[in-house]
């Protein structure tokens, strides 16, 4: 007797029950394999991801430390130079200042305020002047440079701006090259400068203000001015010393001078041809003085006799004094030729600068020249 076969409905039945029970616990390990390797390949990136943040940052970090605190140094730094000290005591001018001294370095050591307020006759009210003069700088800074002195309520007679050649009618630039060292005065007074450099600009504006608040930007030069000094006593080591002054090399500031005459005179004639005048800062220091009842002396700075020679002695210069004294005249101003009131080259530390005796003399010459009784009642322009 044969086995009965099985019924195909019940085996059906019962695979069919075995694999519904054992597919969710396939599934569920399928599932937690996947996760697992999820949250490892996820772990993986993300350890991966704080690793390049931390390579990113951690330097970025350092570099930022490293500027903050090479700010911080060029900040101390600039503490300590001449035209930080010139800002300082512009809020400490005596009250009763009569005379201020305005230029760049030719006035700075030309004019002797000891000397000048010795040399005043005993009859007359000793004169109370001040030298607010700064080297290696433009009519702009110098305009900057007055504003914020009258800032304080002083009520000076006269101011004497010393300046040579073309200094009252040359245009001044004002750009990332040019504001270095004392000329970096701009950035103290970003928006009055920029009047000057870009008028109207507000880009102008913006990139002084900017740059002003960036010590290793606007003070660059105090730091690296100090290697140059380093470099040069470095080169000079078993060499010829270079002959120097109280403001450097006496090679650097025969740079001041026109390269010969025939360029001298082009600057000159360009300057007599094109008639506009003053530059645009000498006017507003005649405005600002005038505002303030202040009589604007404009001093021609003595000279070496070699300047005087080569360069005052052209015809293009006799003819550009004559227009410098007319638009002194037109200005309500006075000019004072003083060129040649220092003949002994002696008395000259380089090629464009009076030393210690010379200034002594000049100032002598000046303190007498314009406490004569009949100073006042001269005509406007030239005074010999």
């Amino acid at each position: 007797m044969s086995p009965n076969p099985p019924n195909p409905s019940l085996v059906t039945s019962v695979f069919q029950s075995d694999t519904t029970v054992l597919a969710p616990a396939l599934d569920q390990g399928r599932v937690r394999g996947i996760s697992t390797r999820e949250r490892k390949a996820n772990a993986q990136n993300e350890t991966a991801t704080i690793q390049s943040a931390r390579r990113f940052f951690v330097p970025l970090g350092m570099l930022l430390l490293i500027l903050v605190g090479y700010n911080l140094f060029i900040h101390q730094t600039a503490k300590s130079t001449y035209r930080h000290h010139l800002l300082t005591s512009l809020s400490e001018i005596p009250l009763d200042t009569d005379f201020l001294f305005l230029g760049n370095s030719l006035v700075e050591a030309g004019c002797d305020t000891a000397a000048f307020r010795e040399s005043w006759p005993i009859s007359q009210k000793t004169p109370k002047p001040v030298n607010i003069a700064l080297g290696a700088t433009s009519p702009v800074e110098h305009y900057l440079i007055l504003k914020h002195a009258l800032d304080r309520p002083i009520h000076p007679k006269y101011l004497i701006y010393g300046f040579f050649d073309d200094q009252l009618n040359a245009s001044v630039r004002g750009d990332w090259a040019d504001l270095v060292g004392n000329r970096a005065f701009s950035y103290y007074f970003p928006d009055e400068a920029a009047e000057f450099y870009a008028p109207g600009s507000s880009l102008k504006k913006w990139q002084l203000r900017i740059v002003g608040h960036i010590p290793m930007l606007a003070e660059r030069s105090s730091f690296w001015g100090k290697v140059e000094l380093l470099r040069r006593g470095v080169e000079d080591v078993g060499m010829p010393k270079h002959q120097t002054t109280r403001y450097g090399r006496v090679q650097d500031f025969a740079a001041l001078e026109a390269a010969d005459l025939p360029s001298f005179n082009r600057r000159c004639e360009a300057i007599l041809s094109q008639g506009n005048g003053f530059s645009p800062p000498i006017h507003k220091i005649i405005e600002l003085a005038q505002e303030h009842g202040i009589t604007v002396i404009f001093l021609e700075m003595p000279m070496p006799s070699r300047h005087r020679e080569i360069f005052y002695s052209s015809p293009a210069w006799s003819k550009m004094r004559a227009y410098l004294q007319s638009l002194s005249q037109q200005n309500e101003c006075r000019y004072i030729c003083a060129s040649d009131w220092v003949a002994d080259d002696k008395n000259f530390e380089d090629a464009t600068h009076l030393n210690e005796q010379g200034a002594k003399q000049f100032s002598t010459k000046l303190a007498q020249t314009l406490s004569r009784p009949n100073y006042e009642t001269r005509a406007l322009g030239s005074l010999p």
